[in-house]
């Protein structure tokens, strides 16, 4: 049996892990955009494998920030 943890993640299960991570973040914290992105950025990167490319994490992070304003969560 493989645990959860060491199977591979898809894109939509990353993103919304980052949604829920950021939810959490924002709610407890209320923080800059950039400490918003810089908080993600060290969380991703550290649950991630190595193998990940910090450019792309990057960009999921905008994703998941544009999805918050969209929503009106985050300005």
């Amino acid at each position: 049996m493989i645990p959860i943890r060491n199977r591979k993640k898809t894109l939509q299960v990353t993103v919304d892990e980052m949604r829920n991570f950021a939810f959490a973040y924002v709610e407890k914290y209320a923080p800059s955009k950039q400490q918003l992105k810089t908080y993600l950025l060290k969380k991703y990167m550290k649950l991630s494998a190595s193998d990940v490319k910090k450019k792309d994490v990057n960009k999921l992070i905008d994703i998941v920030l544009s999805d918050l304003e969209k929503k009106q969560i985050y300005k």
